[in-house]
């Protein structure tokens, strides 16, 4: 089964973040803060089906949905734009922190 890894990345300074696939959550924590000398304040990894996955997440007063297909393993970013917006991208490939 593929594997469906978020990483929350930028813009983090304490935040309360949940995040949820296809309704069930997978992730809460209350003071999420973005390590900046590398850019991730957190992650998380699951497993998912091949197919469309449908993700929400609430992080400070915003909240997003992402509905990706999921074909192989999936690396998902998720940051915080300095005007509160959730933006994110994918890969297929892990992202890398220095």
């Amino acid at each position: 089964m593929p594997r469906l890894h978020i990483a929350l990345q930028e813009g983090f300074a304490g935040d309360p973040v949940s995040i949820a696939v296809d309704g069930r959550e997978i992730y809460r924590k209350t003071e999420v803060r973005t390590r900046t000398q590398i850019g991730l304040a957190d992650s998380v990894e699951t497993t998912h089906d091949p197919g469309n996955a449908t993700i929400d997440i609430r992080a400070r007063e915003a909240s997003a949905t992402i509905t990706p297909t999921v074909a192989g393993d999936l690396f998902l970013g998720i940051s915080l734009s300095p005007d509160g917006r959730i933006v994110h991208t994918s890969s297929a490939q892990p992202f890398r922190y220095m």
